[in-house]
């Protein structure tokens, strides 16, 4: 079911509802995800969540897919810089602040344990990291134009581990310095000549 809009008000409701998911999700798992306590953690009627959102499936592919569209705003790039200096920004922005939080971290790792716990997760999971690696792919062509497309697919991939496990390991309390030489390690990856 599409969420459905109505009234100036509705995407404000519509967003406390999602930022109601992902609070739950990252503080309690998928088990602590359901109508009832989503409209509760965001202040609305239940039958409000009830209006916009089927069921639990629904809420939670909502919220993934909301974490895909940021995921993706991240390989946004500034057409004002040059493609190197376009990358070595995108592959920065995983080490800033907002994204290196316990909240953050533990919403990733419960997004990636929901790949199994349903299909629909599962694809849009996989879509996801598809996207992503595609973008990054992107831009690492025009970075390095002179490598084939499949190269920068595989340093894509790659690159997409590394950041993948500076996430995992910095919900165990890396030092910064370890952050910043898997961010280094990234951009070695992606700009090798």
């Amino acid at each position: 079911m599409t969420p459905a809009r109505s009234g100036p008000e509705a995407p404000d409701r519509q967003e406390r509802i999602l930022d109601a998911v992902l609070r739950l999700l990252a503080q309690q798992g998928i088990a602590g995800v359901s109508i009832r306590a989503v409209a509760r953690e965001a202040g609305v009627a239940l039958g409000l969540v009830n209006y916009y959102y089927e069921d639990k499936v629904g809420l939670i592919r909502a919220a993934l897919e909301r974490i895909e569209e940021q995921d993706l705003a991240m390989l946004s790039p500034d057409p004002a810089s040059t493609p190197e200096e376009q990358l070595r920004t995108t592959l920065r922005r995983v080490a800033e602040p907002q994204f290196l939080t316990t909240e953050y971290l533990s919403l990733r790792l419960q997004l990636w344990s929901l790949a199994q716990a349903h299909e629909v997760y599962a694809h849009i999971n996989t879509r996801a990291q598809k996207q992503y690696r595609t973008r990054l792919a992107r831009l690492i062509h025009a970075a390095r134009p002179h490598l084939s497309r499949a190269e920068c697919a595989r340093r894509a991939a790659d690159v997409d581990v590394v950041q993948n496990g500076l996430w995992l390991t910095a919900l165990l309390g890396l030092d910064t310095a370890s952050l910043h030489r898997a961010v280094a390690r990234c951009e070695d990856i992606a700009l090798a000549p």
